[in-house]
């Protein structure tokens, strides 16, 4: 039996009858985000018309936004999006919450390591000096979004906060269990770049597609550093907004 994405059309069909045909798949969501499509050849195969014709299809669809082609991988059905609002009290989950959508966090790594002159220098770390880092990808509707990596003291007030973050699947909940209630985003620089080999690994994109970046320090009472965060952002899927 033919799956979703390769049923097969009637003979002669037009390319106007392929978009739809796709596109009503994808809005009842029988192809769901990030399903990769059948190859040109392939789909006019299946349609029993010209490549040409295929090839009109998905370019109406890329215009729809409905498809997302990427160079040397193919085409794919474009993911969800969504805005990451920026405040003095950034909160990713109630940014979510507010849009409807579900999302979760799943730690990939965590590790003692040399800071980084950024997180040394927000910190009041000597260049070099080690610091607790837990890196973890945040998912929005089932889908990869958001990898991003969190730099802590090795003071004794953060001695678990690695532990505690597994646990909570929530940073604000692992803080707030080591007496930080509440704390504010002191600054934030964003800038976008190319992926590394492991983070478009983990974010599921080329290593030509660019990510979005963005910087935090968050200060707790007294204004002291509690928290440098970093996060790699898919710049199809975020809009930032202040």
């Amino acid at each position: 039996m033919d799956s979703p994405a390769h049923k097969t059309f009637e003979p002669e069909a037009h390319w106007r009858d392929i978009a739809g045909a796709l596109r009503a798949k994808i809005d009842e969501r029988s192809l769901l985000p990030g399903t990769r499509l059948p190859s040109l050849e392939k789909l006019a195969s299946q349609s029993g018309t010209s490549i040409h014709q295929a090839r009109k299809a998905i370019e109406q669809l890329k215009r729809s936004g409905h498809v997302t082609g990427w160079r040397g991988k193919g085409n794919f059905v474009s993911e969800d999006t969504f805005v990451y609002r920026l405040s003095a009290r950034t909160r990713f989950n109630a940014n979510l919450s507010v849009e409807g959508k579900e999302t979760t966090l799943k730690m990939v790594g965590r590790m003692r390591r040399s800071a980084p002159d950024h997180v040394a220098k927000a910190f009041g770390l000597r260049i070099g000096a080690q610091v607790q880092r837990a890196e973890f990808v945040r998912v929005v509707e089932d889908r990869p979004a958001i990898l991003a990596r969190h730099y802590y003291p090795l003071s004794p007030r953060f001695q678990s906060i690695l532990d505690l973050i597994g646990h909570h699947g929530s940073v604000t909940a692992a803080l707030a269990q080591c007496g930080i209630s509440d704390f504010l985003r002191r600054e934030t620089s964003i800038s976008a770049r190319l992926p590394t080999a492991h983070e478009a690994l983990i974010l599921e994109i080329p290593r030509t597609q660019p990510v979005l970046t963005t910087i935090g320090v968050n200060v707790g009472d007294g204004d002291c550093v509690v928290e440098v965060s970093e996060a790699v952002c898919r710049s199809d899927r975020v809009t930032f907004k202040a």
